[in-house]
């Protein structure tokens, strides 16, 4: 399968926080809002691929869309390809460390760049990554207890 080059243009990452219909009870919290990043990666070609972050605490989104920002400045021109925006995009976070916020902003990048190829090739991210589409068989408790083969659909 041949794909359209695309090339990498911005990145708008954007915070939301959902007012949750029945909080969630844990044992350390309570939590009554959930916040989410949106991201947008923009390339020069026109199509934007689109992700999303859930970071669990509303003040971590003050470090990962700068960091989001980040990415955009120092990816601009590149070509998408997942791999190597992601390996240049954790490789940027040498002394920053590899783990907890760095990566989740590397993880949100990386699935804008997977949604950009997906929209650009016009089929499901398992065709582009060579598999097909169809039931799975799986296992599962299904609430009872035991497992049991179904087909997932």
């Amino acid at each position: 399968m041949q794909l359209t080059p695309l090339t990498f243009k911005s990145i708008r990452a954007r915070a939301v926080v959902l007012k949750l219909r029945r909080p969630v009870v844990a044992r350390i919290a309570t939590i009554t809002e959930w916040p989410l990043i949106l991201i947008d990666l923009s390339t020069e070609e026109g199509i934007v691929g689109r992700s999303y972050l859930e970071p669990y605490t509303i003040k971590t989104m003050r470090y990962l869309i700068p960091a989001l920002q980040d990415f955009g400045v120092m990816l601009r021109g590149r070509r998408v390809a997942p791999v190597e925006l992601y390996d240049l995009a954790r490789k940027s976070l040498h002394f920053v460390g590899y783990q907890g916020l760095s990566m989740i902003a590397v993880a949100g990048l990386d699935m804008a760049a997977w949604d950009a190829l997906v929209k650009v090739s016009g089929v499901p991210l398992c065709v582009l990554l060579g598999g097909s589409v169809g039931p799975v068989k799986a296992s599962g408790a299904g609430g009872s207890g035991g497992g049991s083969d179904r087909i997932a659909r």
